[in-house]
């Protein structure tokens, strides 16, 4: 028993310890304008642990167009702890996947032992599997986006409540079958793909043969009514912003050769996960009409890889028959709402959608694998030769995809390197990230690519107008306050004056909501906004300054004087940890007067809380990027750093 347990000890901290080294870099990650401003930098409900927020969280779709609490929960307390430091919230995501991938270990040596696999046998299935599971490029994608820390989050539920599930069925204690339901409801709570568990649970009976309709009928009548309300809900919140109506200009027959072939792709890039984008288009029809040879295959390769092996092993091979029916059942049922055919999404494929549903598939091929070991053992060496093989490659090509999601510039050039003029949506991400950062003509460059292929999008075309007064604005010495130096709207005054009032009470929410409407009559008025908090700076006016650069990094999270004269409000008021944050962001943004300012204002304030090493740390920073540094105070912090 002792041997057994230093086993598993040791297999789960190499576990941890590969899986954590694969996604290492991700914690360097920044936050991108790929969703990550509606679940965190522009989330005004989760700043703040108040009751008030709590209660919108629970009872109110705060996202786009998706309900999960739990998921805002875990990310206001991200934000308690660490504010807007990226790392800490790219850490999390690391760690719940980390802890997923032990959990499949687990569920697969439960898996295995319902099988009467063999002790070693057990320990290959559940060592190898969790192990591709953690590793697999596929789950970059859920791990590595900021957005997506509900996919970690659900399949964390998920899995605690199979594994509840299996110690139900084999002792046949209430208790279990309670804690199942609970993991579910969290599951659902924190993404509502979880509505196929009870799907799932059915795929766990096939494998343990049981056999009792009416008992498993009755068993499931609870998950299957949590699961038609979470996912009547999740279909009306989808639909409410266009996501599904989008698409009802598809054909029966399109729909089906798009579901198809998303589901040849899944299976595709389980083994060969390579050419991953963030993006996977709509494919381009020929001058004839016609679509490219794959999407008509595609049905009949989808139906052949789901009958064919449940037919081949229920006639020849009928012991095989339940680990063949979990495994492709398993994946079919957690990936069959993302395919085209009945969606509740936007894109042909996204590789999030394999995190959960490759579960199935990879217990299926470790138990093959492992069969194939211990039926002829002479094959042991060369399938532990190509099992490490494998996971050496996935290794890498995890590691190296990690890289990709750095930041929104590298995501998005990623995607349409991969698709270009296809990967339109990346065309209008990139270039808003360029226009926020003030990089007009790379912004341009990219609306344009829209404008050329004849995409109408309303917010695009506002941005380009904005590009053009402004570029004519400095052209002319002059940058107009308003468009096209038409009269200022009234309601524009009124809705401004109403959002810095809001600011002095302290009431940030109220504050931000009437900005966004005062913006919606002059899109100058963030110039204006930003004068009006840098002369509270100067006045001294400190909290009402915090709350104004409060209201302007919800809309502009990449401005480096937002989070640098927030702190400068911050280190008056004696928040000096809170200053510390604001300089640390914006010291590391692509602005040589602000990396200036910045690095020596950290050197301070490092050294007010007594942590010499980073105040030296800094000063030398300040040096380098060309601040004129006192000799004395230099020489001063050198001496406590004992350098």
């Amino acid at each position: 028993m002792n041997s057994l347990f230093n086993k598993k000890a040791i297999i789960i901290a190499i576990l941890c310890i590969v899986t954590f080294i694969c996604f290492s870099y991700t914690r360097h990650n920044q936050f991108t304008n790929w969703d990550d401003d509606f679940y965190v930098t522009n989330d005004p409900y989760i700043k703040a642990l108040t009751w008030d927020n709590l209660r919108v969280i629970f009872t109110q779709d705060i996202t786009k167009n998706n309900y999960h609490p739990l998921c805002m929960l875990s990310l206001a307390f991200n934000y308690y702890f660490s504010g807007l430091n990226p790392e800490a919230y790219y850490l999390t995501n690391v760690f719940i996947h980390i802890a997923n991938v032990v959990l499949v270990f687990f569920l697969f040596l439960g898996l295995g032992r319902l099988l009467k696999a063999t002790e070693n046998g057990q320990l290959f299935i559940a060592s190898f599997g969790a192990l591709w599971f953690g590793i697999h490029p596929m789950h970059v994608e859920s791990v590595a986006w900021m957005a997506e820390r509900k996919d970690v989050l659900y399949c964390f539920f998920y899995i605690l409540g199979l594994l509840a599930y299996l110690k139900f069925i084999n002792n046949n204690d209430k208790k279990w079958y309670w804690l199942t339901l609970l993991a579910f409801i969290a599951s659902c709570l924190s993404k509502p793909m979880a509505v196929v568990f009870p799907l799932s649970l059915i795929c766990i009976d096939v494998l343990a043969k049981r056999k009792s309709v009416q008992k498993l009928i009755i068993e499931k009548i609870l998950f299957f009514a949590i699961s038609l309300i979470c996912g009547g809900f999740a279909f009306y919140t989808q639909n409410k912003t266009g996501a599904v109506a989008a698409f009802s200009v598809l054909s029966i027959q399109e729909r089906f050769m798009y579901a198809s072939y998303g589901f040849v792709m899944y299976i595709s890039k389980l083994f060969n996960p390579t050419y991953l984008s963030t993006f996977y288009p709509y494919p381009y029809r020929y001058t004839s009409g016609y679509l490219p040879t794959l999407f008509y295959l595609a049905p009949f390769l989808s139906i052949g890889f789901v009958t064919i092996p449940l037919i081949l092993t229920l006639k020849k091979y009928k012991a095989y028959f339940p680990v063949v029916a979990f495994g492709i059942g398993f994946f079919v049922v957690n990936v069959m709402f993302v395919l085209q055919f009945i969606s509740v999404g936007a894109a042909i494929m996204s590789d999030r959608y394999s995190y959960v549903a490759y579960i199935g598939l990879l217990f299926l091929a470790a138990y093959l694998l492992n069969e194939l070991i211990e039926r002829v053992p002479e094959f042991k060496i060369p399938v532990l030769a190509i099992c490490v093989a494998a996971s050496g490659a996935l290794s890498f090509l995890c590691y190296e995809r990690t890289f990709v999601w750095h930041d929104a510039e590298s995501l998005l050039s990623d995607a349409i390197a991969k698709y270009p003029y296809r990967a339109l949506l990346s065309y209008k991400w990139l270039g808003n990230y360029y226009f926020d950062k003030g990089e007009l003509d790379k912004a341009m460059e990219n609306y344009n690519v829209l404008v050329t292929l004849h995409v109408n999008d309303k917010r695009v075309n506002a941005k380009i107008e904005q590009i053009n007064q402004l570029k004519n604005g400095l052209n002319g010495g002059l940058i107009p306050l308003n468009a096209a130096n038409r009269p200022v709207d009234p309601r524009f005054q009124v809705h401004l004056d109403s959002s810095l009032n809001y600011t002095k009470t302290g009431d940030s929410i109220n504050a931000f909501k009437q900005y966004i409407t005062a913006l919606r009559y002059n899109t100058g008025v963030e110039r204006t906004y930003a004068a009006t908090a840098f002369k509270s700076v100067q006045s001294g006016q400190n909290d009402a300054a915090i709350l104004q650069y409060n209201v302007l990094l919800k809309i502009s999270p990449s401005n480096p004087y937002y989070y640098f004269y927030r702190g400068v409000a911050q280190f008056s008021k004696n928040k000096i940890k809170n200053a510390i944050q604001d300089w640390e962001i914006a010291v590391k943004m692509p602005s040589k007067e602000i990396q200036q300012s910045a690095s020596y204002n950290l050197s301070v304030a490092y050294d007010s809380v007594g942590n010499a090493a980073k105040a030296y740390r800094y000063v030398e920073m300040a040096r380098s990027v060309g601040y004129n540094v006192k000799n004395e105070f230099e020489e001063k912090l050198r001496k406590k750093a004992g350098k």
